[in-house]
């Protein structure tokens, strides 16, 4: 049995990795085709689309990363059939489960897109500075990647359940074709010459590979969601909101620590200084994806042992991983720091954020990559204490990033960042983490 898990979580890592890697190698792909397609004001035009439409993962409220934590719970006692439907003793609580979240995603997508779509012409329609596009050269794109990203948002769900219950593999398969089919599709309309157009292309594939997954392997969760039948409660106040919010806040907290930056700068210093930022950010994203692989596939057996009180397997499981993420990401910024400072002579250097704020860049990123790991490992308990950190982190980054913006341009912006990850919220994150995985369990 112990060889049967081993080789188990071993094809996981690879299907992660080969997930992770194929969003990071596509994304170097579209980076080069950005810069070489796109003029320096398209560009900025490109990340600060993306940036905003980012903001879906405010809808999510945090859900998807419950949902993956009480899915797990609920699979010490149940089991998949070969239709995707479930059964065992909890199976009327997770077919409970099912119906309420996939309600909840339908009308979380309505409301998405009813605040994306006007909010997102008033910013880009009165943005304030001399390289505003023609309406009609972006606000078709806009409008297409507002209903793109709103068409994937009932998916998201149905790939956290499957997850959640151990079928990890399954699910970065899934996630997988859903980036080569969106990358495949955004690389042809940049070489097209529309490349305000190819941000939504990667949404809206992945909104119809999702389904069709959906309809062909997984009827009867399909069937579990539109069922009426109602053989058992489950308490959306007691058992999941009390998480919830606190994940969701934190989420919001991710959002202004992350993606905020590119349209701060958009308004403030115009296109040009956004692309550099969106550029360079989605570099250092991409590593910061690759490097989460490990923790990324412990998630649910995490969840599972903390629910049987394994501390030793919980502690073995966070322990090992997070080493393996923490050096990835140190060897692959070393070697992205060589890349930059080669580039500097290029003209693709003009592109990016010069390389001292670029470096400044890839240490808030990995800082970041740490804290959402320790994140991950206390989410086991199904509780969230890092999100008060998060909310006051953001409290004093983004006005410290607002004012450095309008002073000092993107290398404000970055000091800001690192300066708060720093000397703020690692530290605290890490305190906090100790206490409660000292108070919740017998000490380790």
């Amino acid at each position: 049995m112990l060889a049967f898990l081993k080789r188990a979580s071993q094809t996981d890592i690879l299907t992660i990795i080969a997930q992770r890697g194929w969003q990071a190698g596509s994304g170097l792909v579209t980076v080069i085709l950005v810069a070489h397609f796109l003029s320096p004001v398209q560009q900025g035009w490109y990340y600060s689309f993306l940036s905003l439409a980012a903001i879906y993962t405010l809808f999510d409220l945090g859900l998807s990363s419950v949902l993956i934590q009480l899915t797990a719970h609920l699979f010490v006692s149940t089991r998949w059939l070969d239709d995707g439907g479930t059964a065992g003793d909890a199976k009327d609580r997770f077919d409970a489960l099912v119906r309420m979240s996939a309600r909840l995603y339908v009308a979380l997508a309505a409301a998405f897109f009813a605040l994306l779509l006007p909010c997102g012409i008033a910013f880009f329609h009165w943005h304030g500075t001399a390289d505003t596009l023609p309406i009609g050269d972006w606000l078709p794109a806009w409008i297409l990647l507002a209903f793109a990203t709103t068409a994937g948002i009932p998916i998201v769900p149905f790939l956290a359940f499957i997850e959640g219950s151990g079928r990890v593999k399954e699910a970065y398969r899934v996630r997988l074709a859903q980036g080569v089919a969106g990358a495949i599709c955004a690389w042809l309309a940049i070489a097209l010459g529309k490349g305000l157009w190819a941000p939504a292309l990667p949404a809206l594939t992945g909104a119809l590979v999702g389904g069709a997954w959906l309809l062909a392997r997984r009827p009867g969760l399909l069937a579990s969601a539109r069922s009426r039948t109602h053989r058992a409660t489950l308490s959306w106040r007691r058992e999941i909101w009390p998480l919830q919010w606190r994940i969701g806040l934190s989420w919001l907290s991710g959002y202004l620590l992350t993606q905020i930056y590119t349209p701060i700068l958009f308004h403030s210093q115009g296109a040009v200084v956004a692309g550099q930022m969106g550029l360079s950010l989605t570099i250092a994203n991409m590593l910061g994806l690759l490097a989460q692989s490990w923790i990324a596939r412990r998630v649910p057996a995490m969840a599972q042992a903390a629910s049987r009180r394994d501390w030793r397997r919980l502690d073995t499981l966070f322990r090992h991983d997070f080493g393996f993420a923490t050096l990835a990401f140190a060897v692959g910024a070393l070697g992205l720091t060589v890349a930059r400072i080669a580039l500097d002579a290029t003209p693709f250097g003009a592109r990016l954020l010069p390389p001292a704020p670029f470096v400044g860049l890839l240490l808030v990123v990995g800082l970041g990559n740490s804290v959402n790991m320790l994140s991950a490992q206390l989410r086991s308990f199904r509780r969230e204490p890092l999100f008060w950190v998060a909310i006051a982190g953001a409290c004093m980054t983004v006005p410290l990033s607002i004012w450095a913006a309008d002073r000092y341009s993107a290398a404000g912006v970055v000091l800001a960042m690192l300066c708060v990850q720093a000397l703020f919220i690692v530290p605290v994150s890490a305190i906090v983490w100790r206490r409660c995985n000292l108070s919740w369990r017998t000490p380790f």
